[in-house]
């Protein structure tokens, strides 16, 4: 029997001829019914900006040097990839389960108060779900990396049951690939508009699940840490 984990897990998630995927349910996405505020982020553009190939050929990880504040009109346009529009968002996702979740983590963002929120897709809004930032181990999660800069984090979560529901094991690699087109799409976006952007893949798993008061069944994917 294969005791490598990530051979066991492929191994396990290969689609065969003659196999048949699950394809039991659509599932539905993540709702806090009582936050403790709601921030509802200004319309975003979808016309004007740099042409994409001149933001193509500049788009490299870059930690945030400036120490600066974010807007909130840079957060609306940097969230703009994973908002709901005519009943999809804006990157694929096989089935439409849609096994990703999003949070930011805000430091410094004009008019939001610090805290940690969840990102609400199909209102373009932000949840409030907890009053601070735990900054000291929100560094130490992510291995000591320096956050006095950063304005805020993003954080990527994964879902796979949702895909799974779906398409059985193999729908944890659709949670995978998701994941990566999610934060890609936020990268572009984000260095469009001439901010940092840095995806931390790095981190104590168990650390950010708890900052974050993830339920079981949901994991950290990836930090990308936006600024300036």
């Amino acid at each position: 029997m294969e005791k490598h984990p990530g051979k066991l897990f492929y191994r396990l998630s290969r689609l065969s001829r003659g196999e048949e995927l699950p394809l039991k349910r659509k599932p539905k996405s993540k709702v806090y019914a009582n936050p403790l505020e709601t921030q509802a982020l200004p319309p975003f553009r979808e016309e004007g900006g740099p042409p994409l190939f001149r933001v193509l050929s500049q788009l490299r990880p870059l930690l945030p040097e400036v120490g600066s504040a974010l807007t909130l009109k840079d957060l609306s346009q940097i969230l703009y990839p994973l908002a709901e529009r005519s009943g999809r968002r804006g990157f694929p996702s096989a089935g439409e389960a849609y096994p990703v979740e999003a949070y930011l983590v805000v430091r410094r963002v004009e008019g939001v108060f610090p805290g940690v929120y969840h990102y609400f897709p199909k209102e373009h809004q932000l949840f409030q779900i907890a009053a601070r930032v735990e900054e000291a181990s929100w560094s130490e999660a992510l291995l000591g990396l320096g956050l006095e800069q950063a304005a805020a984090l993003l954080v990527f979560t994964l879902v796979p049951e949702r895909s799974e529901a779906l398409f059985g094991l193999r729908g944890y690699r659709y949670a995978l690939l998701e994941a990566g087109y999610a934060a890609g799409l936020v990268l572009l976006s984000a260095i469009g508009q001439g901010l940092a952007a840095y995806p931390a893949e790095t981190f104590y798993d168990e650390m950010v699940a708890h900052l974050l008061r993830l339920p079981e069944g949901e994991y950290p994917g990836v930090v990308v840490i936006l600024g300036r």
